[in-house]
């Protein structure tokens, strides 16, 4: 934006402010001009203006898609909760809304609004599930942080706008910034931030102080971020193109190319674009080299990709020019934006990507491996990541240190350069906590369900540990370290089962584990897990301590006359498949006949044995066991059959099935 069109924008909000009283319809049309020239700071004046004298959803959203493209997610959050208010407003307003509360901290009401969009919009059920379920893994994360990394704003680099991506010349950084020029007069501005356009700055770390690069790298618009030639005689920098499309959909700023700049003397002298996008009709732009030089990363959304931006990669040929690009692969790449790539001096890959299982925006992540052969993306967690925007990091030669880019909350401006520090030795170590918090749920209504018996099976020793789900259908265990357990819902009648697996083994932090059951109404059939009935050793008859349990299974059925019932027995894996086949066999009608005698009509009964094909621990055959952990396979299970609809059942069939 020029300064003339800037001095014409701001006479007509001074026009506004005036007039407060006088809202005329070519208010609202020039606020629209704004918006699809993507001139949002400017828009937005406009708008909410208009608002506070004549408010509409319209006009809502489009305040709030003002703070989101502009990276304010406190006043998104705030905007798109006014629009949502509004009745049959799009469903994507609340995937917006979730999106701008997880990168407040706000992970509960993240995840409940994000199932809201699933609900208003089914063909996206199963990625609103995905991304709610994204919720309780940051939620965790931030909690329990790293406590051998510590990561601290580094003031001296950073100024009240933005300041992000350094990257190593010397003893020196070069880092992007559209920070404001001292002494400067007719600066221009970028209308969708209000800023002036990101420019490339040389930074002495001794003495913290910042320089316009100069040369022609600097000349145009936005100008970085880039990579360094290990000679520090050539660059490869991103440069965008401003879109004169006056057909320009929303958020599209036009595209971005790769160019190289060579240094003469104390200036830097852009030379031509680097041969990827020579028709402009997408974008290249985040380069990074391999410690060599022999390999370039770059983001690009041209065709072909997973979706939004994708990483790739080119090699350097013997007559100096650029293979190819070659996508990296969908190991790193998403469908949503991967972008950001840097590689450590140890040739270890690190990228920013909002698509894999983060912490709110962009998260930082670390993959193994070279080009587009990559595994194990792992995410750097907290303090390294958090809920806002994490990217741009660079690493010293130490590789335990370095720079990274955010604009977390605590900032000097809106993106900031912060160092940080891993790998710290803690003198007097905490004792590491390990706990489950847990919450049962009905599926569709969301309502808690109380009262519901929840086990923990620790699958090393073989015991079990029960709890029942409170008022708000939570539930809770302590777990000790160095341990795998499955937790199981023990379903009330017509709640299908469910099951969930954890393990300690290998966790050096404190960590709780959020485990959420989702049990529905089930149509077809339901298993009761009985978990009294037990069998000695090479025995199938019924023991004294499972009679009381087997008189409950008579009591129900005689309540529910409409459903027939599988007895399902197991053994545990000491003997041969084929011998213990039998010996389950045994036990399933060593039970139906105990019922049978009770009166049960023989037609609502089948046995069937499962020999020690479903253990539910380790003890498989070869493995050293205590009795109990045997003892813990040795078990039968009761599967309901519906044949017929199902009526509601009694209390009484509740509380006797407890």
């Amino acid at each position: 934006m020029t300064f003339k069109k800037f001095f014409r924008v701001f006479s007509l909000f001074l026009l506004i402010y005036l007039l407060p009283s006088v809202l005329f319809s070519d208010d609202i049309k020039e606020a629209d001009k704004l918006y699809k020239q993507l001139d949002y700071k400017y828009a937005l004046e406009i708008y909410e203006k208009v608002m506070k004298a004549n408010p509409s959803a319209e006009v809502a959203q489009k305040i709030a898609n003002c703070y989101r493209f502009i990276n304010n997610t406190e006043a998104a959050e705030i905007w798109y909760k006014k629009a949502v208010a509004y009745p049959d407003v799009p469903a994507d307003n609340y995937k917006h809304l979730a999106q701008a509360l997880k990168q407040n901290g706000k992970f509960d009401e993240a995840a409940a609004n994000f199932k809201i969009w699933g609900q208003k919009n089914p063909t996206q059920a199963v990625e609103a599930e995905r991304l709610a379920n994204m919720c309780t893994t940051a939620k965790t994360w931030f909690d329990n942080p790293d406590i051998g990394a510590v990561v601290e704003n580094e003031i001296g680099l950073n100024s009240e706008n933005s300041d992000f991506s350094p990257v190593k010349f010397g003893n020196d950084i070069l880092l992007i910034s559209d920070r404001w020029q001292k002494n400067k007069k007719g600066e221009e501005i970028y209308g969708w931030t209000g800023n002036p356009y990101l420019k490339i700055y040389d930074i002495s770390l001794a003495k913290k102080e910042a320089n316009l690069v100069k040369g022609t790298i600097n000349k145009g618009f936005h100008s970085g971020p880039l990579a360094v030639y290990p000679t520090l005689d050539t660059i490869l920098f991103t440069r965008a193109v401003m879109s004169t499309n006056k057909n320009a959909k929303v958020g599209d700023a036009g595209k971005q190319y790769l160019l190289m700049a060579v240094k003469k003397g104390d200036e830097w002298i852009a030379k031509d674009k680097l041969p990827f996008n020579n028709d402009g009709s997408f974008s290249v732009l985040h380069p990074a080299l391999s410690p060599d030089g022999k390999i370039l990363y770059f983001a690009s959304d041209m065709p072909g990709g997973y979706g939004g931006m994708d990483l790739y990669y080119s090699e350097k040929m013997a007559n100096g020019a650029w293979s190819k690009p070659i996508n990296c692969g969908a190991t790193i790449n998403t469908s949503e934006d991967d972008v950001f790539p840097t590689v450590r001096q140890d040739g270890k890959f690190y990228f920013a990507s909002r698509g894999h299982i983060g912490m709110g925006g962009l998260d930082i992540f670390l993959a193994v491996g070279i080009r587009n052969s990559f595994k194990d993306v792992e995410n750097l967690r907290a303090p390294i990541n958090s809920p806002k925007d994490d990217f741009g990091i660079l690493f010293n030669n130490d590789l335990s240190t370095g720079y990274l880019s955010s604009n977390r909350n605590g900032g000097v401006g809106l993106d900031d350069i912060y160092r940080f520090k891993t790998g710290i030795k803690q003198e007097n170590p905490k004792e590491s906590i390990f706990a489950v918090n847990g919450l049962v749920i009905e599926k569709g209504t969301n309502t808690p369900i109380a009262g519901l018996e929840i086990l923990l099976i620790n699958k090393d020793k073989g015991t079990e540990t029960k709890a029942f789900s409170d008022a708000d259908g939570k539930f809770s265990f302590k777990l000790d370290k160095e341990t795998d357990y499955l937790v199981k819902g023990d379903p009330l009648q017509y709640y299908t089962t469910q099951t969930g697996e954890i393990s300690t083994k290998g966790a050096s932090q404190s960590t709780i584990y959020d485990i959420k059951f989702e049990l529905e109404r089930s149509k077809d059939v339901y298993t009761i897990k009985l978990n009294n009935i037990f069998y000695d050793f090479n025995k199938w008859n019924i023991r004294k301590d499972a009679v009381a349990d087997l008189n409950k299974v008579n009591d129900f059925l005689t309540s529910m006359p409409n459903v027939k019932m599988e007895l399902v027995a197991h053994t545990d894996a000491r003997g041969s498949a084929a011998y213990n086949q039998v010996l389950s066999d045994k036990r399933a009608n060593s039970a139906k006949d105990y019922l049978l005698n009770k009166g049960v009509g023989v037609d609502r009964l089948t046995a069937v044995g499962k020999g020690e094909t479903e253990l539910l621990n380790q003890c498989t055959d070869g493995v050293k066991c205590t009795e109990a952990q045997h003892q813990l396979n040795r078990r039968t299970e009761f599967k309901i059959v519906k044949v017929t609809p199902v009526l509601a059942m009694t209390q009484k069939a509740s509380h006797q099935l407890n």
